[in-house]
């Protein structure tokens, strides 16, 4: 079944733009597994708007996805813990980058991500 996926990650006081890089190879991923990514750091570049701003807009996009995928360093980005949170309160399947393994399966406990 294909899944709406939010990508989530360090994107404040990453040098260079660096960032838009692992959310651009996470989305080309998850579109090869068959997935629809939701990459927020399309949203502008930080700096431009307060972290809160930022949040405001990308909340309600995490709301309306099935899963949510964390990026390499997620536990170091309070903006990425927030959206961790949030997802594991809301019952959605969690995946982790770096040990491609499920954190929580949520509601989704017998499909595969």
């Amino acid at each position: 079944m294909k899944k709406k996926v939010y990508i989530s990650g360090p994107i404040s006081g990453v040098r260079n733009d660096k960032y838009r890089d692992k959310f651009r190879a996470a989305d080309k991923k998850l579109h090869e597994e068959g997935h629809y990514g939701i990459d927020p750091s399309v949203f502008g570049k930080p700096g431009q708007h307060s972290w809160a701003y930022y949040m405001r807009a990308a909340i309600p996009e995490l709301c309306k996805c099935d899963a949510i995928y964390m990026l390499e360093g997620w536990r170091h980005s309070k903006g990425a813990r927030l959206e961790h949170t949030i997802a594991r309160e809301l019952g959605m399947e969690i995946r982790d980058e770096e040990s491609e393994e499920n954190l929580d399966t949520g509601d989704y406990a017998q499909e595969e991500f």
